[in-house]
Parts: structure tokens; sequence; C-alpha cells
């Protein structure tokens, strides 16, 4: 392939991305504007159907997902395929966490079918884990182009874009549910 057709090449990959990211973004804008508006509007503060939240899970969740957007920033730099490994094995952690985190929320009685804060905390959560496990995926694809000395700086930075993303929303995430 030329010069030229890798160049756009790269280019409908990068518009590619970001309309995904943009549509993504949409998505969670969606969900925290729905959450503010019950929040804002609630007499009382937290609410009685989230009393007992737990805190360290989604702290500890919080930890893992940095990290991994740590580890993924250096395997970029360096090309390691431990630190690809490594920023995989903390995607599968931080699922982990959050399976934990589901299990932990029904033990303490915070159901989803206990009022609109309980279901939207299972809705940011679980609609959050899908889009891990679509990251883990491209994960998965940029590892096979990389184990094969293939992997393109394009690719490096498209799956990178993702992975930071869900980073960041997580961050938001947890200090909108969790925190705040």
């Amino acid at each position: 392939m030329n010069t030229r057709a890798q160049g756009y090449e790269t280019f409908k990959n990068n518009v590619a991305m970001t309309v995904t990211l943009i549509s993504f973004s949409m998505l969670f804008f969606t969900l925290f504007l729905g959450y503010m508006l019950v929040r804002f509007n609630s007499p009382v503060w937290p609410p009685v159907e989230i009393q007992g939240m737990p805190k360290l899970l989604p702290f500890l969740s919080t930890l893992v997902i940095g990290i991994s957007s740590l580890t993924y920033v250096l395997m970029e730099k360096k090309n390691s395929k431990l630190l690809w490994a490594t920023t995989f094995a903390l995607g599968i952690c931080f699922l982990v966490l959050q399976w934990t985190l589901w299990a932990e929320l029904k033990q303490t009685g915070i159901l989803i079918g206990n009022g609109m804060v309980p279901s939207m905390v299972y809705a940011f959560t679980w609609i959050h884990a899908g889009h891990i496990v679509l990251g883990l995926f491209a994960l998965l694809w940029l590892g096979h182009y990389l184990w094969r000395g293939k992997a393109t700086q394009n690719v490096l930075t498209n799956v990178g874009k993702f992975w930071h993303f869900l980073g960041v929303v997580w961050l938001v995430m947890y200090l909108t549910l969790f925190v705040l």
C-alpha cells in the first residue's frame, strides 16, 4: 500500500473512532443527565434505597482501571507484549471487581427493583462493563497484531483512545455514584 493510501486509511480509522467515542459519550451523558435530574429533585440524598452503598470495591475498580490506562500508555511507547498482557489482565480484573460489586450490592439489599436510583446504579455499571468487554476484544485484536510484530501506531492509538475513554467514564461514574 502506498503512502497516500495508508494516510487515507489512517484518516478513516481516526474518524471512525472519533464518531464511535462521540456516540458512546452521548449515551453516557444521557445516563448522567438522568441521574442528575433524579438526584437534584430528590428531597433527601442519599435515598434509603442506596444506604450502605459499597465504597471499597468502586475505589479498587478506579485504581485498577487507572493503572490499566498507565500500562497501556507505557505499552504504546515500548511496544511491549508484557505491558499489553498486563493491560488486558487489569481489564479482566476490573470486570471481576464489577461482578463482586454487583454481588455486594445484592447482599446489602441494594436491588434493581428497589427504586429508580438503585436501578440507575446497575444500569451505569452494566453498560460500562459491556463497553469494557468491547475494550477487551479491541485489546485482543491489538494483541494479535502486536504478537505478530505488525501493530501500527494507528491501531495502537485508536484502541488506546477507546481504552482511556472507558477509564475517564469510570472515573466520572465513580465520583458521581459512589463519592458525591
